[in-house]
């Protein structure tokens, strides 16, 4: 075939898998010729294993508009992510939404771990929230809260005794304590800085208050408007105290003395 130039010949746009082009081997000094087929599959090779292996340095992608889809091909519903070990998710995926105008995020993710800024949110928690509509309204509710919420309404939907002491203790807000004073007297002392607000319990556990008085020590506040202690001497007594300030102090809620179980 003569010699042609490149512009002389036939335009090709989709070239036939037996299609071939020509290759110079410079380092044996020869010309060689390769088929499209041969060449688009050793080239998907190199790419399929061009990928980011431990100790790589990071891949950032930059966009002029600031965006990046991902578009699933039609059928697909998942965009996994992988370790270096297939059998493995990533433990832990981190989804910086931090800059203005973020559009909504739908999804479902399953993993070890997931991460929104500095607040982690385990596997069964995000099972719970699958699905689940939320507002910004709605997660502003719980703006402030510094402890567990069910804790807290757990402490303040019922009277449930959670302490047993025998001894000499120093009570905190929302204690509820079995006294135990069947081996001698003790003191409660309440909270020494309560808040409105603030409650206390003692129950006699053992029938001993008469025998081996419980004293409640008011730690510097007011008893029902006194500057005095509370010694219990009476058996079978539960009472509660609720804190209002420090003119009137610690009220009595409950005041129940050596009940008959016949009159209930």
């Amino acid at each position: 075939m003569a010699d042609s130039k490149i512009s002389e010949l036939s335009a090709l746009t989709s070239p036939a898998n037996d299609d071939e082009f020509v290759v110079v081997d410079t380092d044996a000094g020869t010309t060689k010729r390769i088929t499209f087929s041969n060449l688009n599959s050793s080239i998907s090779a190199s790419v399929a294993a061009d990928d980011i292996a431990t100790g790589d340095a990071a891949v950032t992608i930059a966009t002029s508009s600031g965006n990046i889809t991902i578009d699933a091909q039609a059928g697909d519903t998942d965009i996994i992510f992988k370790g270096t070990d297939s059998s493995s998710d990533i433990t832990a995926l981190t989804l910086d939404m931090s800059e203005a105008g973020a559009a909504a995020f739908n999804s479902t993710v399953t993993a070890t771990g997931f991460i929104i800024g500095s607040a982690s949110i385990n596997e069964t928690e995000l099972e719970i929230l699958d699905g689940a509509t939320l507002s910004t309204t709605e997660l502003n509710y719980v703006d402030g809260v510094t402890s567990a919420i069910q804790t807290q309404l757990d402490s303040k939907s019922h009277i449930n005794y959670n302490l047993t002491k025998t001894g000499n203790y120093t009570a905190v807000a929302g204690d509820k304590i079995l006294c135990d004073t069947s081996g001698g007297a003790f003191t409660i002392t309440l909270p020494a800085s309560p808040s409105a607000g603030d409650e206390v319990h003692v129950l006699d556990a053992t029938a001993s208050f008469d025998s081996n008085n419980l004293t409640v020590g008011r730690n510097s506040k007011k008893i029902q408007g006194a500057t005095n202690d509370l010694t219990i001497t009476t058996q079978n007594t539960g009472i509660g105290l609720v804190f209002y300030n420090d003119t009137y102090g610690w009220r009595v809620l409950v005041d129940a003395y050596d009940v008959d179980v016949t009159e209930l």
